[in-house]
């Protein structure tokens, strides 16, 4: 058989495409798996994505729950306010039926303007026969002298003139007297109420003193009387 040169060219153009196949099968092949090893390398880099974002969330979570309490606890400390002291007192009664109360402890020291006494009888009722109640310190409450401190050390005539009219009176007119002893302006260890008794004042075994203390209202020693 006779082959022209164009039937052998058509020939070998035919097995040249048949070379290729192969090859661009395997291109292709190649091409999948690199798709495939892409795709799977993204997924992975999501799924460790996953992680800091949770944390980042719980993190969030954790500060808003803590500072949600923090702020229950400091708002109840606001609420409490200031607390009040505690005083322990010891009773004794001399010849002329004086009740020495001496301040024996006290829990923290507090300015003598922010404390109060009440003269209470056996019933519990407070003494308004006259200044059975009242300020410990010398003070102006409403343009008037109060206090029954006789050891007041102050510059205010008014109120040195109070002062001395409680030392010099036999509890006829002041049934409590109060002595700062150290002088140191503060209710504490050391400092003494007097209370008087009968003839000329009107206390009696059964009686108690009472000491509030301003800020919160509350008696932080009570003196028994015996």
């Amino acid at each position: 058989m006779i082959l022209h040169s164009r039937d052998i060219e058509v020939r070998l153009y035919i097995q040249s495409v048949t070379c290729l196949c192969p090859t661009v099968e395997s291109l292709v092949v190649q091409n999948c798996q690199k798709e495939d090893a892409t795709m799977e390398h993204r997924i992975e880099k999501n799924d460790e994505g996953v992680s800091p974002v949770i944390a980042v969330i719980l993190m969030v979570a954790i500060t808003v729950v803590l500072a949600a309490v923090l702020y229950v606890w400091a708002a109840s400390f606001l609420e409490q306010g200031e607390s009040a002291p505690i005083a322990t007192f010891f009773v004794s009664q001399d010849s002329a039926n004086i009740y020495h109360v001496e301040v024996i402890k006290v829990s923290k020291q507090e300015d003598l303007l922010g404390f109060s006494y009440f003269l209470k009888d056996g019933s519990g009722s407070t003494f308004v026969g006259g200044n059975g109640f009242g300020e410990v310190a010398m003070q102006f409450q409403g343009g008037e002298e109060m206090g029954i401190d006789m050891t007041y050390s102050g510059d205010d005539e008014a109120l040195e003139s109070r002062a001395a009219n409680v030392t010099n009176d036999n509890g006829s007119q002041f049934p409590v007297h109060f002595s700062d002893n150290d002088r140191d302006g503060k209710l504490s260890s050391g400092d003494q109420f007097l209370v008087y008794g009968p003839d000329p004042g009107p206390a009696e075994d059964g009686w108690k003193l009472d000491i509030q203390f301003d800020a919160t209202g509350d008696i932080i020693g009570s003196a028994k009387l015996l």
